[in-house]
């Protein structure tokens, strides 16, 4: 049983709390939603490289582009609470094409978004409220 513990972590099984590795394990799905956002909207797995050096120059851009998104979206949760990576993406794109009428195109389209999943989320915490149960007993 010990050694079975012991495989699933490098911290002792025998004085470390459950709830320390709860955490850890709760903390693994904010890890990959990181890395799929890297991979799906920064370019992460794009990468054609023949040495080590320009890996590591790539994955640096990508870590820092993702730095820069998830500060984006922290600063921006009060007045924007779904705004995703592949909106701040687009968004930026548009800027960079100095076109107004792009940026206002990618704007509405995001509101568009962000209002079907907003109601989506009612919609999914209504179904799964515990109070409101339909009792067909």
């Amino acid at each position: 049983d010990n050694a079975l513990k012991y495989s699933l972590s490098n911290d002792d099984a025998i004085t470390t709390p459950i709830e320390r590795f709860a955490y850890r394990q709760a903390q693994r799905y904010w890890v990959e939603r990181a890395f799929q956002e890297a991979k799906s909207e920064l370019g992460m797995s794009d990468y054609q490289v023949r040495k080590w050096t320009a890996w590591h120059h790539h994955m640096a851009l990508v870590m820092l582009s993702l730095s820069f998104l998830v500060k984006e979206r922290i600063q921006q949760k009060g007045s924007v609470p779904l705004l995703s990576a592949r909106d701040i993406r687009l968004l930026i794109i548009a800027m960079l094409l100095n076109d107004p009428d792009a940026v206002d195109r990618r704007l509405a389209q995001m509101n568009i978004r962000h209002e079907q999943r907003r109601k989506d989320i009612e919609r999914y915490d209504k179904e799964h409220d515990p109070d409101n149960a339909n009792d067909t007993d």
